[in-house]
């Protein structure tokens, strides 16, 4: 057993004692290194919200409130930092009545909470207004992006200083030091946040010492380590940790894949794709190509297919990683594997009109490339990337072979994380319109992760759910806006989800992709009529409504609808590649 260092005795000024001002800061610029603890701050929000991301029939919304600040934050002397900051607070947001209209369908106050709870609210209550729209009561929780609402906050990245700002990322704070103590003023636009947060650097406050007590006792060395569940001959408990869990062999990722298994049912592949592993035997070709340099929306840099390491199935990083380096890199294009050439490239402008159309700055732009380094993962004991996408990115082919056509059956699976997802249109995964547009006689037919403004499941979501254009359903043959309390909420790490169709029935199966069976949510008869139009969309709606945000591990589509035991052999193959293992 060691023993731990007695804690240093704290001055008797710390940052509790300095009361932030609730009007902006006088920026003197200074050196921002080390880490600083959140004493006090006075922030105040008004203005318009920006909801350009959500898919509305708006740009911005109304909104007032208050936030505040704790813990701390961490400048290193590279460039980069990491935020262990809180901000919470309450707003009030006012909705128009124009801002209901979305893709081509009206939503209600009761169904517009759950997309705006996306921008880091916890807890959000929408309720009609006098005259139209809605009045929401909101109540903010945030784990990082210090002071300012984000709908996707983070706890570290880069940092830079000039001019007596400081830029974290891309939010932008005036700022000044002195002596031990640091100021910020949020610099924002739209919704405007006054006010300043004061913090104190570590080590010169009361808040950076303990009074003289003894330290606290360490095990090992190491206080409760649990040992590692994916070290090879482990299996045992580290020093003073838990039991570790029994080692597990890291898997090849060779042998049959998920097209295998369909081919096998007599329903094939007629795409698949994954940058993380083969999902077909006969496959040899590349899992996607990497664009360094050039431009996000699709031309210039140096391309790179990126294929499997040698001897297993999976994605080769590591070829990702010398290639692309410390520089910007891309996913280009992600190779089909069903073996009929359906790759899939960044997306084209759509009809859909995201926002205002008055506005001719909210008219439906091309869709750019993800961020290649997004997201690293182990899968059987090897490192890979996943197709990490954010709003206004997407995927598209409107020209393919061998789709399902017109009332011709499919089926769709996918792997996503389920703690990663939008509230907004459209991070969807299947059959769409080959003219980037959308209609009301059924064009669609695809499988959607996230909230939404349509059905939903029970919990708090995300859920799978089907895309059949004109509205995203829970379940049921009726509105779109039906509650499914058998669809249970999806916000595994490895979220597995399938959608089973024939021109008059959907079955909706959910699953945890690293252990467990499906459940089978809905089973009947459709809302309309399902009648194909053969082009394949991934990260987007039919319409390139491309404001919602999700990662992409792998799915196919399938020319048929299969059968309930091929969906049970399909899951096996996944859980047996140790997803996050």
């Amino acid at each position: 057993m060691g023993t731990g260092t007695a804690g240093a005795a704290g001055t008797a000024a710390g940052p509790g004692s300095v009361v932030a001002s609730c009007s902006d800061v006088a920026a003197c610029g200074g050196n921002v290194i080390g880490t600083w603890t959140v004493g006090s701050s006075c922030l105040a929000v008004s203005g318009n919200l920006d909801v350009s991301g959500f898919g509305l029939g708006c740009t911005s919304m109304p909104v007032t409130g208050s936030l505040q600040v704790t813990g701390t934050w961490t400048a290193n002397s590279d460039g980069t930092y990491s935020d262990n900051t809180s901000t919470s607070g309450n707003q009030q947001i006012t909705v128009p009545a124009v801002c209901l209209n979305v893709s081509g369908t009206t939503t209600t106050c009761d169904r517009i909470g759950g997309p705006l709870s996306g921008l880091g609210y916890a807890s959000i209550n929408c309720t009609n207004a006098a005259g139209g729209g809605c009045t929401c009561a909101a109540d903010l929780q945030q784990t990082g992006g210090i002071g300012l609402a984000s709908a996707d906050p983070q706890t570290s990245g880069n940092y830079s200083t000039a001019d007596n700002v400081v830029t974290v990322d891309s939010a932008q704070y005036s700022y000044c030091v002195s002596g031990d103590q640091m100021t910020w003023s949020p610099r924002s636009t739209g919704a405007i946040t006054t006010g300043t947060i004061v913090l104190q650097k570590a080590g010169t406050g009361a808040v950076s010492g303990s009074a003289g007590s003894e330290g606290t006792p360490v095990v090992g060395g190491i206080v409760g380590a649990a040992g590692s569940p994916g070290s090879v001959g482990s299996g045992g408990a580290s020093a003073g940790g838990a039991a570790g869990a029994p080692a597990t062999p890291p898997s090849t990722g060779t042998g049959p894949g998920p097209c295998d298994l369909y081919a096998a049912g007599g329903t094939p592949c007629a795409a698949a794709y994954s940058p993380v592993r083969l999902l077909s035997s006969t496959y040899g070709g590349p899992l996607y190509q990497v664009r360094k340099g050039g431009s996000n929306t699709g031309t210039g840099g140096t391309l790179l297919d990126i294929g499997v390491v040698a001897g297993t199935g999976f994605g080769d990083g590591a070829a990702q990683d010398a290639f692309c380096g410390a520089d910007t890199c891309t996913v280009s294009r992600l190779y089909d594997q069903s073996g009929r050439g359906n790759d899939l490239t960044v997306a084209p402008a759509g009809c859909y009109v995201g926002n205002d159309p008055n506005n001719p700055d909210s008219a439906s732009r091309p869709d750019v490339e993800s961020n290649a380094k997004g997201r690293s993962l182990m899968v059987g004991g090897h490192k890979v990337y996943a197709l990490y996408t954010n709003v206004g990115e997407g995927y598209r082919n409107n020209a393919p072979t061998g789709m399902p056509m017109d009332v011709a059956p499919q089926g769709v699976y996918m792997v996503a994380d389920g703690k990663r997802y939008g509230g907004a249109c459209c991070w969807d995964f299947g059959n769409a319109s080959k003219d980037n547009c959308y209609g009301t006689t059924g064009i669609m037919d695809a499988l959607f992760l996230g909230t939404g403004y349509w059905g939903r499941g029970a919990g708090n979501g995300p859920w799978f759910m089907a895309d059949f254009e004109g509205g995203v359903w829970a379940g049921g043959s009726g509105a779109n806006n039906a509650v499914n309390n058998n669809l249970p909420t999806s916000n595994q790490d490895y979220a597995f989800g399938l959608l089973k169709t024939t021109s008059t029935n959907y079955a909706i199966r959910v699953g945890n992709a690293q252990s467990g069976g499906l459940t089978t949510a809905y089973d009947g008869m459709t809302p309309k009529t399902l009648r194909r139009n053969g082009a394949i969309i991934l990260g987007i709606g039919g319409d390139n409504s491309n404001h919602s945000l999700g990662t992409f591990f792998e799915g196919a589509i399938t020319a048929g609808r299969p059968s309930d035991e091929t969906d049970a052999a399909v899951l096996q193959n996944v859980q047996a590649q140790g997803y996050g293992i």
